[in-house]
This record gives structure tokens, C-alpha cells and sequence, in this order.
């Protein structure tokens, strides 16, 4: 149960994001047992810093409705 709600909200976080990632990648993320228990907030910058340190992030506007 735990690895769904990981699945559906690391899904979601890309998903908001999708406008400010460059396109033509397929991205896989691991989640480790500290992003389960994780703020959303902490979550949402894990997944940006990765993206960044990938050279995978532009930028632009993100809508992030949390």
C-alpha cells in the first residue's frame, strides 16, 4: 500500500512539472524510505534537486497546487 501512495505522488509531482522538464527523456525515480516519510514540500524539492543535478529542469512556471 505505502509503494502506491509513493508511485501516485511521485507521479504527480512530475506531472506539474512536466512544462519545465526537458522533453525526450524517460525518467525513473527510486524512491528510498526517507521519501516515504517525507513532508510534500520535502518531497516536491527532492524531486527538483534531482532534475537539476540531471540538467534535466528549465525554467518556467510550474503549477504546483499543493
Amino acid at each position: 500500500m505505502t509503494r502506491n501512495r509513493v508511485k501516485r505522488q511521485l507521479r504527480e509531482i512530475v506531472r506539474r512539472r512536466q512544462a519545465s522538464i526537458k522533453p525526450g527523456y524517460d525518467l525513473v525515480f527510486i524512491a528510498r524510505r526517507p521519501f516515504v516519510h517525507a513532508s510534500h514540500a520535502q518531497q516536491v524539492e527532492a524531486v527538483e534537486t534531482l532534475l537539476r543535478r540531471a540538467r534535466l529542469w528549465q525554467s518556467g512556471d510550474v503549477e504546483d497546487v499543493s
